[in-house]
């Protein structure tokens, strides 16, 4: 075997232009297919980060069938949300539950002295809301809420625009209560306008205080939901587990991937798309490590024919070729995991600006996620093994061809050409 490992070094520097070029091609793709997985998936977490902090939350806590159905009367009573908090309380003791916010829900007509508009209204709590969720990063003119109660609003641009509003106009929401049969009215001033970047949430958004919400749809101390922040989304679906397990069974517990399922779905076609781009890519360097091998293989039948004579059996030539596939595989694995892993520290620290890619006017948004101007690449332990095992396994697979035909039994006569 030693002899093996020396004739198969020693080939590879024979024509080392060959060899260098094959490696460079081979790592230039393992770089390649790095820097579309650190871009892929971390695009992925950024729209994840933004859907879950723009009114959701990493795991939600509701009336059992809210999710589905909604409707004002499904809350979670006093008695259920005292066990919320607690358990809340308990579970987030080691640091991974950052915050919660409790919310109610409803929709209602805004109207002002020159015009109205169909709104979504949000009552929150104004400490936790901004300091969890990206509203108070949205605003364009004025502050977010700062009282518990009152008549303040945050309006999305949209609702502005339609009700001829600015900060301190008045504007009226009617809206349908819980457990009555007659709509229910308050006055409301514009503390702040934001825009969130997706137009159809700018056009119906007001947010106002949790306690004035709850005045307006008659339900003292009651919430549709309490949303619950996370360090990071990995934890997300454990906690939604044990809250399953621990809460009451009026209460239904989702992570942010059931409460968004649209947000999933477009990310599993968004990896299908990268994965089939992927393939084609490396389809394209496999013909073209495929070519150089065999070419390197029909080039030297005068020196296996020469190895023959000098007593080297058809498997130790095979095991020859198939060694050098082997050094240079490992070579240009090397080489493309230090080209693409310092790429992906680059963007990682400094991010791709997606000004380059288009006009730059307004915000991008996909699947209900705002996307951010700038994507910063994120890549696990397990893309960084997987990818430089499918660059090793490709490059070994493809060689079993030309170490075939190294191992084939060669004429003599090839050695009178010499």
């Amino acid at each position: 075997m030693k002899i093996i490992l020396k004739l198969a070094w020693r080939n590879l520097g024979r024509n080392r232009r060959r060899t260098v070029l094959t490696a460079a091609t081979v790592a230039l793709g393992l770089a390649l297919l790095l820097v579309t997985f650190g871009l892929g998936d971390g695009s992925h977490l950024q729209m994840i980060d933004n859907a879950v902090r723009m009114g959701s939350g990493h795991v939600l806590i509701q009336h059992q069938g809210y999710h589905d159905h909604g409707g004002v009367q499904r809350a979670l009573e006093a008695e259920t949300l005292s066990q919320v908090r607690v358990w809340i309380e308990q579970e987030g003791f080691d640091g991974s539950v950052q915050n919660r916010v409790e919310r109610v829900f409803s929709t209602g007509l805004a109207s002002s002295a020159d015009g109205s508009t169909a709104v979504r209204v949000i009552g929150s709590q104004p400490g936790p809301e901004s300091e969890a969720s990206k509203f108070g990063e949205k605003l364009v003119t004025g502050e977010f809420l700062s009282s518990e109660t009152g008549d303040q609003a945050v309006v999305g641009a949209g609702v502005a625009r339609k009700l001829r509003v600015g900060l301190g106009s008045k504007f009226v929401v009617l809206s349908q209560a819980s457990g009555s049969a007659e709509l229910q009215s308050r006055l409301l001033r514009v503390h702040g306008i934001l825009r969130t970047g997706m137009d159809e949430l700018d056009q119906r958004l007001v947010i106002i205080p949790l306690e004035a919400a709850q005045e307006l749809l008659l339900l003292p101390g009651q919430v549709h939901q309490v949303a619950v922040f996370m360090e990071d989304v990995e934890g997300a679906h454990a906690l939604a587990r044990r809250g399953r397990t621990d809460l009451p069974a009026s209460a239904e517990v989702l992570d942010w991937a059931e409460a968004m399922p649209e947000l999933i779905e477009f990310i599993r076609m968004d990896n299908a798309g990268n994965y089939l781009f992927n393939g084609i890519f490396l389809l394209l360097i496999a013909f073209v490590v495929l070519n150089t091998l065999m070419m390197s293989a029909l080039e030297r039948r005068r020196e296996y024919a020469l190895l023959d004579a000098l007593g080297l059996s058809p498997a130790g030539r095979f095991l020859m070729m198939f060694t050098e596939a082997v050094l240079l595989a490992l070579f240009s694995t090397a080489a493309g995991l230090a080209l693409g892993y310092g790429a992906h520290l680059y963007l990682e620290s400094h991010g791709l600006p997606l000004e380059a890619f288009y006009d730059g006017e307004g915000d991008l948004s996909a699947a209900g996620a705002v996307m951010d101007p700038v994507l910063y690449s994120r890549l696990s332990n397990e893309r960084l093994l997987a990818s430089a095992s499918i660059i090793m396994f490709l490059t070994m697979i493809l060689a079993l061809v030309p170490a075939w035909r190294a191992g084939r039994r060669v004429s003599v006569q090839l050695l009178g050409r010499m």
